[in-house]
């Protein structure tokens, strides 16, 4: 993430004997800034990750609670299936009953006429045997009593017929009732196994349901309080950073008025004006001969050269950064080259950065003092690899480091920014 770095030294314009703890401090407190700027920057970011996950689980709570509003019709549909086979049970256990009672009831008249058919064949086995039939006939005192007992006979016989007839037949009628009181059975025992199953489907369906609910709440709850840490962290670096530059603010105020009064005396002159004193170089696009080993750079009106060898791409402005999907200011000109390409320094000056900091990932800040009357400062972000080191004098054309892709970064590119008097502005204004 970006770390703005903001005004750069008076000092370059002060006497040395003007050096003293408030510029130290001024100093100080631009690398200070430097870090607060990075530090918002990356709670900025992080701000955002939070948003964004607060939105995602918001909306997993509004598909979870979609789902919870289904799940509580098929909990309906589930308890009135449930409610149809209670009333289905009972109405098959009054008919179980029914068909049990008309079991024993054909069972005890199948019994009954059992014991009747049973004695109505002893009866007519003993009518019909020769014997007792003979003396029947012979003890007769008449042939009407003879035709009386003969009738007889063949009544007990037909009456036998009939009640085994009768037998046969209820016998029959059990075998159905028993039959239907085992499919009647076999109906409750499987409309008692679908009642069991939909009640543990119902179970099933409230205890999942109550779990989604609680899952999906304790998502949001836990979203919620990292959005609010992030603010909040973000909160408290953005006042540290602006309490940092108020500070630079009354510094720099005072180091103004010290410059004005070395300048009121005809003292001090920055680097580009003892150039042009020396006749070294113009101000119009001149070329500055000791860049990369004697190869000839173009200079700016300003001064700067090219801090690589690359053609400018994504510019100074508002735009949709790639990386973290949302519209900020782009505070530098991106200039794409392969990584590991030299990186020169831009002006002679002082280096006040240099190191890791933050999404600018190795970053180098170049302190080049008062320029024109306004305090300019470089930076340069995502390198490879750093070849200067904090308060280290630099030249112009002076390698300070290679490109690279570290911190925020999409791909190897020089991320350059200029700093006037602490606030960013378009690196093309100073840069050829």
């Amino acid at each position: 993430m970006a770390a703005a770095v903001t005004g750069g030294l008076l000092v370059g314009l002060v006497p040395p004997a003007m050096a003293d703890p408030l510029s130290d401090r001024h100093r100080e407190i631009q690398q200070t800034i430097a870090a607060a700027r990075a530090t918002v920057d990356e709670e900025t970011a992080t701000l955002q990750a939070a948003n964004d996950a607060l939105e995602a689980s918001q909306r997993q709570l509004d598909d979870a609670r979609a789902k919870l509003e289904q799940t509580r019709v098929e909990l309906q549909a589930a308890r009135d299936d449930d409610a149809v086979l209670a009333t289905r049970l009972a109405a098959e256990q009054a008919t179980l009953e029914k068909a049990r009672a008309e079991v024993a009831r054909a069972r005890s008249e199948v019994e009954t006429q059992r014991a009747l058919t049973a004695r109505a064949a002893r009866d007519a086995y003993q009518s019909r045997s020769d014997v007792s039939g003979l003396i029947g006939v012979l003890e007769a005192r008449s042939l009407g009593e003879v035709q009386q007992r003969l009738q007889w006979d063949t009544t007990i016989f037909g009456s036998t017929t009939a009640r085994l007839t009768k037998l046969q037949a209820l016998e029959a009628e059990l075998e159905a009732a028993e039959k239907a009181q085992a499919a009647i059975e076999a109906k409750v025992a499987a409309d008692k196994r679908a009642s069991a199953a939909n009640v543990t489907r119902i179970a099933g369906l409230e205890a999942s349901a109550a779990q989604q609910e609680a899952d999906v709440a304790a998502l949001v709850e836990r979203n919620a309080q990292y959005q609010a840490q992030a603010q909040q962290a973000l909160q408290e670096d953005m006042d540290r950073y602006n309490a940092l530059v108020a500070e630079e603010s009354a510094i720099e105020a005072d180091l103004a008025l010290r410059v004005a009064e070395a300048l009121a005396r005809g003292g001090g002159r920055d680097d580009l004006g003892r150039l042009v004193a020396a006749g070294t170089i113009s101000t119009n696009h001149a070329t500055y001969p000791l860049v990369a080993g004697g190869a000839q750079v173009a200079l700016s009106p300003q001064g700067f050269i090219r801090p690589v060898n690359a053609k400018p791409g994504s510019p100074f402005g508002r735009r949709f950064h790639p990386i973290l999907k949302y519209w900020r200011n782009h505070n530098g000109t991106d200039f794409g080259a392969a990584c590991g390409v030299p990186l020169y320094a831009a002006q002679s000056g002082t280096v006040a950065t240099a190191g890791r900091q933050g999404g600018f990932g190795n970053y180098v800040v170049i302190d080049h003092g008062v320029i024109g009357g306004s305090s300019i400062m470089t930076g340069y972000a995502h390198q490879s690899r750093i070849a200067v080191k904090v308060g280290q004098r630099v030249s112009m054309g002076q390698l300070i480091g290679y490109v690279g892709t570290t911190g925020l970064s999409t791909g190897c590119h020089l991320h350059l920014q200029v700093y006037k008097n602490g606030k960013p502005v378009d690196p093309l204004t100073y840069i050829p």
